[in-house]
């Protein structure tokens, strides 16, 4: 598989796998305040489906510009570094679902068939390839944990409560 191929690959895997979110949240959506432990239950609350659905599109849509920018400038390290920190959000997302499988669904959730099927396969051989192949240095690579860590946790919760804000 070629690099660029793979650039790309990462906002389309997020894509289906946001497309299975968007699926199952329309069932889940009214069972996610008794669900949910008390200050996510009350973040959840205040999304409407068609907020959920935008911040999916949104989330897609950003991941889509970057793997753009990767693929227009190969030489461009930064831009691949930005890039692999979603790809590194993503497996910090598979880590997510299948804790709330566990201990918020019982069973499965939202996304949680794409993230064992699709995503972890993809993360693990994806970062094995960046570092066998050192498409960033040892250093941005480590540096990409906390950032997809960021990424994942502030500012997603930050996103979800602004889509849910605007969609009012």
């Amino acid at each position: 598989m070629s690099r660029r191929t793979l650039v790309w690959l990462i906002p389309i895997l997020l894509t289906v796998h946001n497309a299975e979110e968007a699926l199952a949240f329309h069932a889940y959506l009214p069972r996610m305040r008794t669900l949910l432990p008390g200050p996510l239950a009350r973040l959840e609350v205040s999304l409407s489906y068609s907020a959920i659905l935008g911040a999916l599109a949104v989330l897609s849509a950003l991941a889509f510009l970057l793997a753009l920018a990767a693929a227009a400038r190969p030489e461009s390290r930064r831009t691949l570094w930005a890039l692999l920190v979603v790809e590194a959000a993503v497996g910090v997302n598979v880590i997510a679902h299948l804790v709330t499988a566990v201990t918020v669904f019982h069973g499965y959730g939202p996304g949680l068939a794409t993230a064992l099927m699709i995503n972890a396969p993809f993360a693990i051989y994806c970062f094995r390839r960046v570092q066998r192949e050192q498409w960033v240095s040892p250093a941005a690579l480590r540096a990409a944990v906390p950032a997809s860590l960021i990424l994942h946790g502030p500012v997603l919760v930050a996103g979800l409560w602004l889509a849910g804000r605007l969609s009012r």
